[in-house]
């Protein structure tokens, strides 16, 4: 049985009274700008990857992979040497992926890297090849070819202490027998073979394929390998090698209508609230028993209960009116508070979706416009530079308007555990990999929050903190059309939005009731080289462009 769960943001982290991101001109020093032996290695679309699915994967892929048990940088240039910046600054050659005889045809995608600990990280080169590097250095390395799988990126990298084993989470843009694109996940799992507390040996054991009908953005498998959590725009199916439809289709499809099909629809201006309820055909010349409380409404028809519970604000007592449209119940209420806008109809129902208002959302607009300054309020003019459109972005218009999910499945049953509706606006704006568990800062309305997601021994219970926000941020992210990567340390003290080329743009979590927090600004002035990778920790900002290496350093 599918648990559905609400994300409910913690009202004592948000902050209401937050104004803007006021323009900073304190410095950010770029304390070390390496220069690379060899251009970072890139690889672009084919002819046969022009889906917006491909297109997604090959705009936002991140060059840069950071190791969060020991804090070191990885990337992988041109020649397919793979180098490790170290936080102490030195740049060390670890190991050779590829050599003259490796058969480029079969490489349909970047190359990308994952760790489960300080020794044990994992390589595609977005083809057939995939390796596990057991060390630490380059002379003591001990590497195990794996394959061949079929190409994809690596999403997840998990060592199953209890059984061990090594589950390796693959995502590949797949074709159905109509052509139709979409995402499938790969779980490839090994198995460890030690001798004396020395890995010796490493054998496949067996894969699982999920598939998604839409974009895959945070994929994490639990410690104890039986779990796995997603944020994606559909709900997971498994599938057979030989594509033929599970048997859990039917039970995530049953789920898929609990889930989208509302009780009731909700819309709000500043002084009114309107719903609308299906109505059967035969009951729409019947009339409803509405009840209006100051805190609580009530909608009955026919003895069935339509609505009914506590409101999340004050509503004008018996002041609402209703009238049919076609089979559609429509009803007008008045808001005691005027200027009020409410999150939710009913407090903990789940069961309605709020429709957006499009005067209300142009007038809001207008008034957070102040929020997206790119300089000093009190400058008259300003020498920022001009921020152009980047070709190479995507638009926005592509990035939304399907529903995300996120999933917790249980991978021995084929079950979903625990799905969350985060609609269509709140999207993953960053995810955070940690020792434990992940990070993932959803975007909620114009704020963002950040959830820590860990493993838990309960299986009937999920893990998921609101831990921290940072007010109006939402709404700043939307404004840059220009942003290719979104990131922030595990603290969670800053964001930083890195675009295409050149620009930095760092925004402070604010103290707790300030009205504002600064924004900072750096010009990397490398406009004729692509930015094509970010990494940040507590200290630093590591940025990756074609040919340099850049440390930008964000605390003293």
């Amino acid at each position: 049985m599918t648990e559905i769960i609400e994300l409910r943001p913690n009202i004592s982290l948000m902050n209401s009274s937050f104004e803007k991101y006021q323009f900073s001109t304190d410095t950010v020093s770029i304390i070390s700008e390496i220069k690379l032996k060899n251009h970072v290695y890139r690889l672009e679309p084919n002819h046969n990857q022009e889906s917006w699915l491909e297109t997604r994967l090959f705009a936002f892929h991140n060059h840069l992979f950071k190791n969060v048990y020991d804090m070191s940088c990885w990337f992988i240039d041109k020649d397919w040497t793979v180098w490790r910046l170290d936080k102490d600054d030195s740049l060390d050659q670890m190991y050779k992926l590829n050599t003259a005889d490796t058969d480029l045809s079969k490489l349909m995608y970047n190359p990308s890297i994952g760790f489960t600990s300080n020794e044990i990280s994992v390589i595609s080169d977005g083809g057939e090849k995939l390796e596990i590097l057991v060390g630490n250095t380059e002379q003591n390395m001990k590497v195990f070819s794996l394959g061949p799988i079929k190409p994809g990126v690596i999403m997840n990298v998990q060592c199953i202490d209890k059984s061990l084993k090594i589950i390796v989470t693959m995502c590949t843009i797949a074709a159905q027998n109509d052509e139709k694109k979409y995402t499938q996940l790969t779980l490839l799992s090994y198995t460890l073979q030690y001798i004396e507390n020395e890995i010796m040996n490493i054998y496949y054991l067996d894969k699982q394929l999920l598939k998604v009908q839409g974009t895959v953005d945070y994929v994490y498998v639990e410690k104890n390998g039986d779990y796995l959590h997603s944020i994606c725009q559909n709900n997971i199916d498994f599938e057979k090698e030989d594509a033929q439809e599970s048997e859990s289709k039917i039970k995530q499809s049953n789920i898929d209508l609990q889930i989208k099909t509302p009780k009731y629809y909700w819309s709000q201006d500043e002084d009114s609230l309107t719903v609308w309820i299906k109505i059967p055909k035969q009951h729409t010349n019947k009339q409803p028993k509405i009840q209006v409380k100051p805190l609580e409404l009530s909608v009955v028809m026919e003895n069935e209960v339509l609505i009914q519970g506590e409101c999340q604000h004050r509503l004008e007592e018996n002041m609402a009116t209703w009238r049919y449209k076609e089979d559609t119940l429509q009803i007008d209420l008045n808001k005691y508070e005027n200027g009020l806008m409410w999150s939710e109809l009913i407090k903990g129902d789940t069961g309605g979706e709020c429709l957006p208002n499009d005067a209300l959302a142009a007038e809001v607009h207008t008034r957070l416009a102040h929020l997206c300054t790119d300089q000093n309020s009190s400058a008259a003019g300003g020498d920022q530079p001009c921020i152009g459109f980047n070709a190479e972005q995507l638009e926005e218009c592509d990035l939304e308007g399907k529903d995300n999910f996120l999933q917790r499945i249980n991978l021995p049953m084929q079950t979903t555990t625990h799905l969350a509706r985060l609609g269509s606006n709140n999207h993953v704006l960053f995810t955070c990999k940690r020792k434990y568990g992940q990070a993932v800062c959803l975007r909620h309305d114009h704020d963002a929050c950040v959830w820590i997601i860990d493993d838990v021994d309960d299986d009937t219970q999920w893990d998921i903190r609101h831990t921290h926000s940072f007010p109006r941020f939402g709404y700043v992210e939307a404004s840059k059309t220009n942003k290719k990567f979104c990131v922030s340390p595990t603290d969670g003290s800053y964001i930083a939005i890195i675009e295409h080329t050149r620009h930095v743009f760092l925004y402070e979590k604010p103290d707790d009731g300030a009205k504002t927090a600064k924004q900072r600004i750096v010009d990397l002035n490398c406009e004729t080289s692509p930015i094509m990778g970010a990494v940040a920790t507590k200290k630093y900002l590591f940025v990756l462009s074609k040919d340099k290496l850049y440390r930008l350093q964000i605390r003293l």
